[in-house]
């Protein structure tokens, strides 16, 4: 059983104690360093054999990271880690050694070393992540059905070792780690046998699937730290005894924008999965910038879940799949009738399933999840979850919610249909 996590206000008082000291921003790093740090040591991913217990075992601790895979080297520099430029004084260090204890909240359950926690409490403790960088997490149990109807299907189309998927919003890592675990444990549908894979051979094809980006450099660190510590626990060893050629690939940059990042080169992933930011834009020079770059989408007072879709879609190879968890205000807005009208029906919508009844922790914007292959329209059926009444009371575990339940329940037993008849076709040569 897991220690209960605290509450966003237990996170915004412990920043505002903190940055008394050293400012938000160092008060925000110093506090998440030290979680990072119980959660090497508690999971024995570094060398160093006792929790932190001062503001320069958090530091050695980020030190021996750094210098343990080339992926993690940004845990040296200021810029993503601004705690090296601002010292911790004794009264503020007590504080925070108080509020994380022996380490035990940031505990994913039993045996888990994920970091879904240590990406929370990211969230919970940066308001300049969630309101500048919109910093939203995907729970895993939504990346699992956003994966089961994206990943899933291209990895059964051109094969586990050559399926490649990107997360242009990744954030600090949520729906990267759920698809690197489902590359890893890959078996095609059908076949209950397939080559045997040792851990090692695994790890580094699900390394190789998984590839995400992100504007905060802090959260892309935190996302490369997840996917090279949950693969260090798999193999029981340290982070620095991975072997330095595998690469966590998780590029900060902003990825609307960025065209010189390698990891955003279009049309060369076949599963693109994401829950883009809702936000519009503040800045009138980035706004006129996102315009200019998708005017096709960009109309109005956009937000940017809209130029993410298009974004989501370049990415793609032909035929590619797209999933996203987005902001539904596109149907009810008239900044979304170029995007229905004009852009969304050159593509082939699979799937619209309404998730605004469904209680989503942290996700107060009414949510949709579409589905499309990167094709023109195949026929005139597109498969629709209709929502009709939402949660009757926030639920004490969301992913077992009666709406999101009853959504999961008619999405997976519409594949399961899917599959069977597809099954029977090819038995019988019946098209």
């Amino acid at each position: 059983m897991t220690t209960p996590f605290p509450s966003a206000r237990a996170h915004e008082r412990l920043i505002q104690r903190l940055a008394d000291s050293v400012g938000v921003p160092a008060a925000v790093s110093w506090a998440h360093a030290a979680a990072v740090a119980h959660h090497c040591v508690r999971h024995r991913l570094v060398s160093v054999p006792e929790p932190p217990n001062s503001p320069d075992s958090v530091r050695r601790v980020l030190t021996e990271l750094a210098s343990a895979h080339p992926s993690l080297a940004g845990f040296l520099d200021p810029r993503a880690v601004p705690l090296w430029t601002a010292p911790l004084p004794a009264d503020s260090w007590a504080a925070l050694h108080g509020f994380w204890g022996t380490g035990n909240l940031l505990d994913d359950g039993p045996h888990r070393v994920d970091g879904y926690r240590l990406g929370d409490a990211y969230q919970a403790l940066s308001a300049d992540a969630r309101k500048s960088r919109a910093l939203c997490q995907t729970p895993p149990w939504i990346a699992e059905l956003l994966l089961e109807l994206s990943l899933e299907p291209a990895t059964d189309e051109v094969g586990p070792q050559e399926v490649r998927m990107i997360d242009p919003a990744c954030g600090t890592g949520h729906i990267l780690l759920q698809a690197f675990h489902d590359a890893r444990v890959y078996r095609r549908r059908g076949r209950t046998s397939g080559p045997f894979l040792s851990r090692e051979a695994s790890i580094e094809r699900a390394l190789q699937t998984v590839t995400g980006a992100d504007l905060d450099p802090y959260a892309a660190l935190l996302a490369r730290y997840r996917l090279l510590a949950t693969s260090a626990s798999i193999l029981h060893v340290r982070v620095d005894q991975l072997p330095r050629t595998w690469t966590a690939q998780v590029a900060c940059a902003n990825s609307l924008l960025d065209r010189n990042e390698p990891l955003l080169g279009r049309g060369r992933y076949h599963a693109v999965v994401s829950n883009p930011p809702y936000i519009t834009v503040a800045d009138a020079q980035q706004r006129d910038l996102i315009r200019k770059a998708y005017p096709r989408v960009a109309a109005g007072k956009f937000p940017l879940a809209l130029p993410f879709c298009e974004l989501m879609f370049s990415l793609a190879t032909p035929g590619g799949h797209v999933a996203q968890l987005t902001s539904n205000s596109f149907m009810k807005r008239e900044f979304g009738r170029k995007f229905i009208e004009q852009f969304l029906p050159e593509f082939d919508m699979r799937w619209v399933i309404d998730t605004s009844g469904a209680y989503i922790p942290g996700h107060g914007t009414p949510t949709v999840i579409l589905v499309h292959r990167v094709r023109p329209p195949q026929g005139d059926t597109v498969i629709t979850v209709r929502g009709v009444n939402g949660e009757p009371s926030i639920p004490e575990d969301p992913a077992r919610g009666k709406v999101w339940t009853a959504i999961a329940e008619a999405v997976r037993s519409r594949l399961a249909e899917d599959r069977l008849k597809d099954a029977l076709s090819s038995m019988t040569g019946i098209a």
